[in-house]
């Protein structure tokens, strides 16, 4: 995983999100198994959800998904996310392109941006190989599974 920036850790620290930085991604295997047939599911249409997880000891633990009502399209995924618990966390989110094409939309760079601290996108053929994670800067991360 690449280190954050100076920038990331200054404004980190100016915005108070310190201790939500991390150095390291584990998502359960069985949260994985869930995106992947629900990806294929949905296909030809997106679906999309919200990340569960914490950070403990710099390791970002993404443990489940929480669905917030909205609308799919082969186009896109709009959550509505004003209904989103007070008290989550927002870790980020997941979604679904019905194509190939496993990079970030303009759209979802401004998503994540302001909407958790990362994010992962599944692309077809809906496999562990097509799913691109990225952080809350639009930037590719590596993750593990366990």
């Amino acid at each position: 995983m690449e280190k954050q920036s100076l920038f990331q850790r200054l404004m980190s620290y100016l915005l108070g999100t310190k201790k939500k930085l991390y150095q390291e991604v584990i998502i359960d295997r069985e949260v994985v198994d869930e995106i992947l047939q629900i990806a294929r599911e949905a296909y030809p249409d997106e679906f999309a959800a919200l990340l569960e997880g914490k950070i403990t000891d710099g390791v970002l633990h993404i443990d489940g998904l929480l669905f917030l009502p909205g609308e799919t399209s082969d186009k896109g995924a709009v959550m509505n996310i004003f209904m989103r618990s007070l008290i989550d966390e927002g870790i980020g989110s997941v979604h679904s392109h019905p194509g190939y094409n496993g990079s970030p939309s303009g759209a979802d760079l401004h998503f994540f941006s302001k909407n958790g601290l990362f994010h992962l996108i599944i692309a077809q053929p809906y496999n562990e190989d097509s799913i691109f994670a990225y952080n809350s800067f639009g930037q590719r991360i590596d993750f593990k599974l366990i």
